[in-house]
Parts: structure tokens; C-alpha cells; sequence
């Protein structure tokens, strides 16, 4: 670890010194440390690279550790550990945290073997909470287990958060899984992009083990365990009491039937409402002691569980269920083949052992370096893919913030990824590139065969999709570097975008067919909406489709949403402009130019009822319109609306507006009118495709860096 030495210990970026090791593994090293400018202790956390790699895959591991550390510093809560600093310690990331005494409820687990069901209740709602938070931010953590629920005097907390979400790829081959078979969610076991779902299953397999004194899957090794995952229901909880509900409806094995997360918080709140003997509980999880009362039954091994099979008493549980608040939480959804679950052929000498090279960003505790099992003999429904390997290009000379380049051509759309760290561009130069945000430096290209008509990141930052000429769809897995080939689209791509949950991929063509893949299996569903649509906009729901129309000067024109699954037309706005439109993130309010030139008029499409009205501008037909993934932001291209002072707009702009607030937070002077348009994350910075790539810093007016395709 590098730093200056002092008096035999060893002092980090002038500020930490390392007090003594606490943990130590084949991930890493965590050290009790002291900030001396502060004067408090803290975790200090080096990352540990595998052996064996090479200076690129170390540069890539390196920034995909330091980019999860960030993103996990990003959430703030009671129950996740806190991260007060990441120092890049040549390459290798140093991870400074908050120190938490207390034990994990593994150790705990050791000690008790199984605990009473109000108090794994309880443990199950602060993790519950910190996971809302982390979902909601758009972190999932892929390894939620005993051993990384933290439980102290006063605090629940979930540590190694968000690790696997960034590191542990989805990958082509059935082996290659990141996590522990134990807790780990069967879609997740077959190399499923990361979700909420995942998570909860995690949860339900966690209350599991505290409630029965074993995990739902145990084997005597890694593969053992992840076979039995993939073939065999989990058995019914025994000695859960009321939780028995809560846990089998976490551990369905089709993630759609799961319950919500809020749908689980009420279960909790049932089961807590009432002390025994029907006093209210006071006490807050916080203000719960750490130390768990031993349980008067403490048997030497855990007893078999009395009955077996796929129970799911959770329908008529007397366990209150409320409704999800979002309406549209239960609409379709491409459904999953349904894949019959078989005994996998046990690992033979054609079978080989491959270990997955996996940084993991632990962030109190230190990981493991899990072996994937891949048998060649063995089918996946991964593959109704393709896994061809993609060309990577060599590294383009740094940009120089605010030059133009010498060829202007090439890059005509753009998006960012969810976290804003990487923004990509593509076009008519048939070259992908992916820059980081914060050096502006090429982080990886792909040689295209064709021109690239659109741009989508998936909702977990881990693939970009990508439409081209051809009407082919590809995607590409930022980690491993390899290809995705969805059946093609007999048509040109208009719209691309992946459905709010990851889950799905549409594309809709301008002659109005749509393919809706699950990204998991690759099934396609193919529908069509009217193909008059003279611009288009996707809903994150993944097939709600607006559709503009103009029937020239005897017919009328407007605006309509059509829903590509159930093949009609959900509402419409006659007279309104068709030029330009655009979803909020949520898919609920839809903005669009109002008519005789009227501003731009975002409605609430459930109650059909305008809510914002903004003014003073025009809107540059087909330039786009794009919210900050977070809606509280909107980028409109816009050209001179006729003022002649030099306040007013020159003749390409982009207008950067506060939602719901209405107010134009900035305006960016352009030299040309911009074909695509992205915001990130928080709406501070601006990506533009103009035919070079152009990334603007939204409050300070700079344009941080113009690259050419």
C-alpha cells in the first residue's frame, strides 16, 4: 500500500495511518485506521487485484472498482456503511469508510444457530430499508447474505454494497456467476442482468437461514449448491411463524410473482406492529441491542425441515397486502419462456473450471474469489445469443477541452450511462466509443459493421445497446467485451431504449414495427403501431410508444400513445405539435411543442391534465428532447425564436430547464444544431452529437471536451 512511512506504521494521502489489520483475504486488506485530520477512526480498505492479470484487464478492474466505490458513496443512509474517501493509490483503489464495532449476523448465526422470528423481522426491515435506498439510486447488491449484515449496539447495517452490481458481470457462459449459490437469486444464477428482484430473493434466503438455522441451499461445495439452486424449489420455512409468508414469497423462483419491496415493508410492519401481550413497540431497529438472546432450543445441527416442495402460503397468509402504489407496476411485461428446471450433467473431464477474475470493492470485510463451474455439454437459455468477441481499438489521443475536431463527422447520437461516469457516442463513423466523464480520456471502442441509428445503457450501467442501419440490435457487456446479437428489426430503428427494470429491450422502426426482447433468454415479442408516426418517443415501461402525425393542410395533427402490446391507443392530443416529444423517466408525464407555437407542454398521461407550461423558446424540429434520468431536469434543442437583443438564444442553443420548478436553469450556445441530446444523471452535465461528440458542464458554462467518430 503506498504513503509516506512514519514511526513504523504507515500514513495514507498524508492523512491516514494504518493502526492495525482487521481483516484480510484474497480481495483485499482492511486496516483500523485514524483520520488525523478529522481525529476519528475509520476503515481503510485496499483492494487487492487477482493475480495472473495483464496491464489492460488491471487498468479495466482498477477503474471499474474506483467507479462502484463511487457510486456506493453516493448513498446515504443508516443502514449502509458510509464512505468518506477514495484515493487512487497507483491504480489500485484505497477505500476509507466509517468503523462500525459490532459482529455480523453470520457470527451471530455461528453462536445462536437460529433466532426468534420478531427479531429476524427486524433484521429483515432495516435491511429491507437500506436496499430501498440503494434501489432507488440505482445500486443493487448482488450478495446479500448473513455475513454482510453488520448488527452493532445501535445500527443494522448491509456492508459490501453494490460490489457485485459492478464487477460481477453478466456473462455468456453458465458458470461464469458472481455471488454465493446460498442466497442467490436463480435468475442471477444464470447470468440475468442485475435487479431489485435478485435482491429481495437475497432478503428471503437471509431471513431463511436466521428462521431455520441453515440456508434454503446447501451443498458440500460451490457447484453442489448452485446446482441444486438451479434445479429444485426451496423448501418451505418451519419455524418462521408469521415470517413464513414473507420468506416464501421472497424465494419464488419467477421474479415477476416476488412481492415488492413496499409490499414487504407492510408485511414487516404486521409482524412488528404488536409486542407480545399487545403492547407497541417503541424502540427503533437503531436502538435495538446488538446482542441477540440465545434461543431456549440450541440443537448441535440443524434439523431437516418437516415438509419440502414449492409452498406459497403467501395468498392466504393473514398478512395484510396492500397494493403497489404504482398503477402500472403490474402491466405486461414480455413474459420469460417457461424453461423446464433439470439436473444439470455433473462436471466431467470435458468439463473445465474457469476463475472468474473478479475485483470486488468490499467495503467493510473483505470478499471471496469465487470458481464458476462451466460444463461445454451443458445448454443455457443464454444462448439464443450470439457471444462474438468485439474489436477493441487502441486508445485515441486525449481531447483537448473546448477544440474542434478536424473532421466534424461521424457521431450523431449519444447517451449517458446511469451513473454518469461513462457517456458514449456512435453514428455514421460505425464506431462505438465510451469516454469517462470525469477525464474525458477513451475508455473503449468497438469497430461497428454499419452505421449505429441509436444509443441505450441498460438500468444497471453494465451493457450498451446499440441499433444500427440494418435494423440489427446488438449489445455489448462493458466488462468482458463481448457481443449480444437480437434478431433483427426489418426496419430502421427510431427508438431504442431498455424497460426501467432491465429486463427487456425494445426497438420500434419507423415503418411501426416493434420487437420487445427479454434480454435474459432473448425471446421476442413483435408487435406494430401505425406507421404514420412522423417522430416517435419510448416509454421506460418498454412499450408505450408516443407517435407523432401531420396529415398535411386538409388533415389534422397531433400526438398519440400507443401501446405496441396491447396493439391500440392509450390517449392522443390532437393539434399538438409532432416535431419533438419525450417520456419522463418514469413514464407517467409526457412533454411535447404545444400547438400555434405555444411553448413546450408536459402533460400527466394517466389524468391527461397538463402540469407544466414552459415559454419563451422554439424548438428545433427532430433535435430532441431529453430529461436527467433523476426528471428533474430538461435539455430542449432550440434555434432563434426572432429576438434580436443579445440576451436572446442564437441560432442553435440547448435550454436546460428545472422540473418541475419551470425554470430555465442556463442556456448553451452551440455552433450547430444538435441531432441527439443526453443529460446525466443529476442534469450537471450535457452530452451533444452534432457529428463530433461535444460533453458540457451545465452550471459552469464549459464545454469539457469535442470528439470526433
Amino acid at each position: 500500500m503506498g504513503g509516506v512511512m512514519d514511526e513504523g506504521r504507515q500514513l495514507i494521502n498524508g492523512r491516514y495511518r494504518l493502526i492495525e489489520v482487521i481483516g484480510q483475504g484474497g480481495m483485499g486488506t482492511v486496516w483500523r485506521g485514524h483520520d488525523e485530520m478529522l481525529d476519528r477512526e475509520v476503515a481503510i480498505k485496499e483492494v487487492t487485484l487477482p493475480p495472473g492479470l495483464d496491464d489492460d484487464e488491471r487498468a479495466e478492474l482498477s477503474t471499474l472498482a474506483l467507479q462502484e466505490a463511487r457510486a456506493t458513496a453516493r448513498l446515504s443512509h443508516p443502514g449502509i456503511i458510509t464512505i468518506f474517501d477514495v484515493i487512487d493509490d497507483d491504480g489500485v483503489p484505497i477505500i476509507v469508510m466509517e468503523l462500525l464495532p459490532g459482529r455480523s449476523l453470520a457470527d451471530i448465526l455461528k453462536e445462536e444457530v437460529r433466532l426468534p422470528y420478531r427479531r429476524v423481522a427486524e433484521i429483515g426491515r432495516a435491511a429491507l430499508e437500506a436496499l430501498r435506498e440503494a434501489h432507488a439510486a440505482g445500486v443493487v447488491h448482488r450478495d446479500l447474505k448473513p455475513a454482510n449484515i453488520l448488527i452493532s449496539d445501535r445500527r443494522i447495517v448491509i456492508t459490501d454494497f453494490g460490489v457485485a452490481q459492478r464487477v460481477g458481470e453478466r456473462t455468456d457462459e453458465p458458470g461464469d456467476v458472481t455471488g454465493t449459490p446460498a442466497f442467490m437469486a436463480p435468475e442471477q444464477a444464470e447470468n440475468a442482468a442485475a435487479s431489485p428482484a435478485a435482491d429481495l430473493w437475497a432478503l428471503g434466503a437471509t431471513l431463511f437461514n436466521a428462521t431455520e438455522g441453515r440456508p434454503p441451499y446447501e451443498g458440500p461445495d460451490y457447484a453442489t449448491v448452485l446446482l441444486t439452486l438451479l434445479t429444485q424449489d426451496p423448501p418451505a420455512p418451519v419455524r418462521a411463524g408469521p415470517l413464513a409468508p414473507v420468506i416464501t414469497g421472497l424465494l419464488r423462483r419467477d421474479p415477476e410473482r416476488r412481492p415488492s419491496a413496499e409490499q414487504v415493508a407492510e408485511q414487516f410492519a404486521e409482524i412488528l406492529r404488536d409486542e407480545p401481550g399487545g403492547a407497541t413497540t417503541k424502540a427503533t431497529t437503531a436502538e435495538r441491542p446488538a446482542i441477540v438472546p440465545a434461543v431456549t432450543e440450541k440443537p448441535t445441527a440443524p434439523s431437516p425441515p418437516e415438509t419440502t416442495g414449492p409452498a406459497d402460503p403467501v395468498e392466504d397468509s393473514p398478512v395484510r397486502r396492500v397494493p403497489h402504489p404504482d398503477p402500472d407496476r403490474d402491466r405486461w411485461v414480455p413474459p420469460a419462456p417457461a424453461t423446464p428446471h433439470r439436473p444439470r450433467p455433473p462436471v466431467t473431464k470435458a468439463g473445465r473450471v474457469r476463475v472468474l477474475a473478479i475485483t470486488t470493492l468490499a467495503i467493510l470485510g473483505v470478499t471471496v474469489l469465487y470458481v464458476g463451474i462451466h460444463t461445454a455439454s451443458v445448454g443455457s437459455p443464454a444462448s439464443a445469443h450470439s457471444a462474438t468477441p468485439s474489436i477493441l481499438l487502441s486508445e485515441s489521443p486525449p481531447s483537448v477541452p473546448g477544440a474542434q475536431p478536424d473532421d466534424p463527422e461521424g457521431f450523431d447520437q449519444t447517451a449517458f450511462s446511469p451513473d454518469g461516469d461513462v457517456v458514449a457516442f456512435g453514428g455514421d463513423s460505425g464506431v462505438l466509443r465510451l469516454y469517462d466523464t470525469a477525464t474525458q480520456k477513451l475508455r473503449r471502442s468497438w469497430k461497428i459493421d454499419g452505421e449505429i441509428e441509436r444509443l441505450a445503457f441498460s438500468p444497471d450501467g453494465r451493457t450498451v445497446a446499440a441499433a444500427l442501419d440494418s435494423g440489427s440490435v446488438d449489445t455489448w457487456n462493458l466488462a468482458t467485451r463481448k457481443k449480444h446479437e437480437f434478431s433483427r428489426l426489418d426496419d430502421v430503428v427510431d427508438e431504442l431504449g431498455y424497460s426501467s427494470d432491465g429486463r427487456t429491450l425494445t426497438a420500434v422502426g419507423a415503418a411501426g414495427h416493434v420487437a420487445i426482447w427479454s434480454v435474459r433468454t432473448g425471446k421476442r415479442v413483435s408487435s406494430t403501431i401505425p406507421p404514420t408516426c412522423l417522430g416517435m418517443a419510448l416509454s421506460s415501461n418498454g412499450y408505450d410508444v408516443a407517435c407523432g402525425y401531420d396529415y398535411g393542410e386538409d388533415g389534422d395533427n397531433g400526438i398519440r400513445i400507443w401501446n405496441a402490446k396491447e396493439n391500440k391507443q392509450r390517449t392522443s392530443w390532437p393539434g399538438a405539435e409532432p416535431d419533438g416529444m419525450a417520456f419522463s423517466p418514469d413514464g407517467r408525464t409526457i412533454v411535447f411543442p404545444g400547438a400555434h407555437d405555444n411553448g413546450l407542454e408536459l402533460w400527466d398521461i394517466a389524468s391527461h391534465t397538463k402540469t407544466i407550461q414552459l415559454h419563451s423558446f422554439s424548438v428545433a424540429p427532430d433535435s430532441g428532447l431529453a430529461f436527467s434520468p433523476d426528471g428533474r431536469a430538461l435539455a430542449v434543442a432550440s434555434f432563434d425564436s426572432g429576438a434580436s437583443d443579445d440576451s436572446s438564444p442564437s441560432d442553435d442553443t440547448v435550454e436546460i430547464w428545472e422540473i418541475p420548478g419551470a425554470n430555465k436553469a442556463t442556456t448553451l450556445r452551440l455552433i450547430d444544431r444538435p441531432k441527439t441530446l443526453a443529460l446525466s444523471h443529476d442534469g450537471s452535465m450535457l452530452a451533444v452529437a452534432e457529428g463530433h461528440g461535444m460533453l458540457w458542464n451545465v452550471r459552469s458554462h464549459e464545454q469539457l471536451a469535442s470528439w470526433t467518430g
